[in-house]
């Protein structure tokens, strides 16, 4: 090995610069550490703040971790527009629809919206509302406020039979004399 020390180099300094020639053979995989497919799962909240993500909570699956990092760059690209929402909605596997005040029947207040989640398909677990609002909240219009609203539809398979009877009495009289 050669060394770019001095020969009067003291033996920590020695020490020191073999220690750190080791380092130099890591392999650092920084290409796969910074993209969200591929980070390893325990490395996501760091990657998450990395990538400036809002409202990180640790009780999303790993897949809805590396969606909401992936949409992260869009969703700050559309801060504040109807645009983010639906990415930010869409990066936690939730449907919503976005309903503005002026959209309303009669006209809600102004800069008030609010957005219905379809509930059908999506695993409602503990803190499932509070994480949809606080992703809401993060890329919002600062002055807007707003409301969810869960919407769930029930499907049932309904079954109709009828039945017809329809008796015919005929009663023959011997002919009168």
């Amino acid at each position: 090995m050669t060394s770019l020390l001095p020969p009067n180099a003291t033996r920590l300094e020695r020490n020191l610069a073999t220690v750190n020639a080791r380092l130099g053979d890591l392999v650092a995989p920084l290409g796969d550490l910074m993209n969200p497919a591929t980070c390893p799962a325990p490395l996501l909240p760091w990657l998450a703040s990395t990538m400036s993500v809002d409202g990180w909570i640790d009780a999303w699956t790993e897949e809805q971790k590396r969606a909401v990092i992936a949409a992260s760059y869009q969703v700050h690209r559309k801060k504040g527009t109807r645009a983010a929402l639906r990415a930010a909605l869409d990066s936690l596997g939730v449907v919503g629809k976005v309903v503005e005040w002026w959209e309303t029947m009669p006209q809600g207040a102004p800069y008030t919206f609010h957005v219905d989640i379809d509930t059908e398909g999506v695993g409602m677990v503990g803190g499932f509302l509070s994480s949809v609002e606080q992703q809401i909240a993060a890329v919002k219009p600062v002055r807007s406020h707003f409301s969810v609203r869960l919407l769930a539809t029930t499907r049932s398979k309904v079954y109709f039979g009828a039945a017809c009877q329809d008796i015919v009495v005929t009663t023959i009289y011997p002919k009168a004399p």
